[in-house]
């Protein structure tokens, strides 16, 4: 699915994602990653949503986030209940969705100039 960016700047945006890979900003990636708006995407070590655990997310913490967006592979999943709390009393929120929507919502995000992150977990696909 292409991702039509707008209004992001030099900003990194999702140009495109398909189940096996991600655009950001002219470059493919196969891996999980976390996107933010100011830096080069780094390697998540999360492959799956079964590998995940809070303390992942508490993680996420260090790039002040406005919001994470947490896209759990092809399929949405959602984290458990006191997760979010937990991740609440650290100051972040958290919203978790299937990876397109994800890539989607994070452009809109960009596009408010809110500093969205971007957790992207990038599932193991027969090629």
């Amino acid at each position: 699915m292409n991702i039509e960016p707008e209004n992001t700047g030099n900003r990194q945006t999702v140009s495109s994602y398909r189940d096996h890979e991600i655009v950001i900003s002219g470059t493919v990636y196969h891996d999980s990653l976390i996107v933010t708006p100011e830096n080069k995407p780094e390697p998540w070590h999360i492959g799956s949503f079964g590998e995940l655990t809070v303390s992942d997310l508490i993680a996420l913490k260090k790039y002040r986030p406005d919001i994470v967006l947490l896209g759990t592979g092809r399929q949405m999943h959602s984290i458990p209940a006191e997760w979010v709390f937990t991740l609440l009393e650290h100051g972040i929120i958290i919203e978790c969705m299937n990876n397109q929507a994800a890539c989607g919502t994070y452009n809109l995000m960009l596009a408010e100039e809110r500093n969205a992150v971007l957790a992207i977990m990038m599932e193991e696909i027969n090629r």
